[in-house]
């Protein structure tokens, strides 16, 4: 018995020593990975001076400048058109009305501006039945307000489909590639070498395209996603990134773009190309402003698919915008900015009870599947994805200070590989935001963002993971957190309080551009307040939420 306990202390003496220079190991390891973490610089901060500092890896991606998006890429405020017709409130179904009121103003010559004139219409409800394209660029359609002394139409029927349809032409895309033949161009870059450059000119539309190949498919897992999902799996030559350009200068065989690239163009993953295009039947200067549209739907079925679906979408657009519009009961989607559209603002718009089932392809109240789209201090309750993105979303693209309302599902990348997205001052209430990788989710969608920045945004859980080769960030991120993307401050406010204003004013040189655009306010007192103080923000909050939020951002442009 003696020996067997001699035994017993020998190994336990042994273990403990063991375990105690295991422990050693470990806290040298923390420490070295804690002092390493402290000493690395951040991809992007401010520095003392209040400018913006960009840290790029080893290969020169870094943090893109999202600011290249909305109307004029931000470069020019939305302008107020001057009224051409005005459209008289009647009894019955105004399709006709504003048909013909609409077919004047597109028949009317374009002025310096772009514009042929706005239609007005008059403070009171409008009903229609009908569906509208708007085809020919330079109108603008004008409410009195969208307010309850303002402008609404009551849009009925019970075709499921878009009732202010923006759609242009499609490109002509000439045959001949070109080949990019630089190794590597990273994330931001604007300039890049060519094959030949010869039949290249300054001001030339281009498409530039980077393929999908099997390695590159292989690399991020995106194959097959388990079981039998090989069907769903990502396919060479179909999930390309492309990207609607113009060339801004060349020098020899080097050309120059007008807005950065959002994923890297990488030789060993194959490369890219580019085609010329000519655009001249895109749709342009387009602009629904100041009203309200409301779907009626049967209102003893609250979940009726029979009736409008889509309010507003553009397709082969550029340089539109919506703004102050109230949507209400819409089953699909308030504003949808699809591929072939870009350069488009949709601010200070609010999607209200939606009416439909609870499902996928449902309540995406503002969706972007093109590029350059700026969607700011909107609002949205009760959808499914209020604030996303759609397959290989090439962009950049921004939504600024938007509010999610107990969604049935969550805001973020909700397709396949949006990249160069900016969530800022974004805030999801009940739901999550992610960057993630949605497996045989949305038929395939995979990995569904690269390169992308939650900013200073709030939800009940952030998912912020990054594919293979890239990177995604979340700086001052307020919720539950999961992902292998870069964090930052999370738990904390970070400066400045918007990136996409910060990025546009040095972009511009202007220092006080957009002062105002995203609304501020304290929070000094808010984590401590008196009894007496915490019960009267109580009683308020029962009394007014939603609605306060509602009001918070219609108030936005005072």
């Amino acid at each position: 018995m003696k020996k067997v306990f001699e035994h017993f202390e020998r190994n336990m003496s042994k273990m403990l020593k063991n375990a105690f220079l295991l422990l050693l190991s470990l806290g040298a390891i923390w420490s070295a990975n804690a002092q390493k973490k402290q000493e690395q610089t951040p991809p992007l901060q401010l520095s003392q001076i209040g400018n913006l500092v960009y840290s790029a890896d080893s290969l020169g991606n870094r943090v893109p400048d999202f600011s290249y998006c909305g109307y004029k890429l931000s470069t020019q405020e939305i302008p107020s058109v001057e009224t051409k017709i005005r459209v008289p409130l009647v009894d019955g179904d105004a399709t006709s009305l504003l048909q013909s009121a609409i077919d004047y103003v597109a028949s009317l010559p374009v002025d310096k501006n772009g514009f042929r004139g706005a239609i007005q219409l008059y403070p009171g409800t409008y009903h229609a039945k009908g569906r509208f394209r708007i085809e020919t660029s330079g109108i603008v359609i004008r409410g009195a307000g969208f307010g309850e002394d303002g402008t609404k139409i009551e849009v009925g029927g019970i075709e499921r489909e878009t009732f202010f349809r923006v759609k242009g032409e499609a490109p002509v895309i000439a045959d001949e590639k070109v080949q990019i033949t630089t190794n590597y161009v990273p994330v931001n870059a604007t300039t890049f070498a060519v094959e030949n450059s010869d039949h290249l000119k300054v001001g030339q539309e281009i498409f530039l395209t980077r393929p999908a190949t099997d390695e590159w498919i292989e690399l991020l897992g995106m194959k097959e996603f388990g079981g039998e999902s090989g069907w769903l799996g990502w396919r060479a030559g179909y999930h390309n990134s492309t990207w609607d350009r113009t060339i801004t200068n060349i020098e020899g065989n080097k050309i120059t773009i007008d807005v950065p690239i959002t994923t890297a163009l990488d030789q060993k993953y194959g490369g890219a190309y580019l085609h010329t295009a000519s655009w001249e039947n895109r749709i342009q200067n387009i602009g629904i402003e100041n009203l309200s549209l409301v779907s009626t739907y049967n209102a003893e079925n609250p979940k009726d698919e029979e009736h409008c679906w889509n309010a507003i979408s553009f397709e082969n657009a550029a340089n539109c915008w919506v703004r102050q519009v109230t949507f209400q009961h819409f089953a699909g989607s308030a504003v949808a900015v699809y591929e072939s559209a870009a350069k488009v603002t949709v601010e200070d718009c609010l999607n209200l009870e939606p009416v439909s089932e609870i499902a996928a392809y449902r309540r995406n109240a503002f969706y972007v599947g093109g590029q350059e789209t700026l969607v700011l201090r909107c609002y949205a309750e009760y959808g499914w994805h209020d604030f996303s993105t759609g397959f290989f979303a090439a962009g950049p693209n921004a939504f600024v200070q938007c509010q999610s309302y107990l969604p049935n599902n969550f805001s973020g990348a909700a397709d396949s590989w949006a990249s160069g997205v900016l969530f800022d001052i974004v805030n999801v209430d009940g739901q999550k935001l992610c960057f993630t990788n949605r497996g045989q989710d949305a038929q395939g969608a995979g990995w569904t963002a690269a390169n992308s920045m939650f900013w200073q945004c709030s939800a009940a859980k952030i998912e912020n993971f990054a594919p293979p080769g890239t990177q995604n960030w979340a700086y001052g991120a307020w919720a539950q957190f999961a992902g292998n993307g870069y964090w930052y401050e999370a738990n904390s406010h970070v400066s400045p309080r918007s990136l996409f204003y910060k990025q546009l004013q040095e972009r511009l040189n202007a220092p006080t551009l957009g002062e105002g655009q995203v609304i501020t306010y304290t929070i000094e007192d808010a984590g401590n307040p008196t009894p007496e103080e915490a019960t009267r923000i109580a009683e308020y909050l029962e009394a007014n939420h939603p609605l306060s939020v509602r009001e918070f951002i219609l108030k936005a442009p005072e």
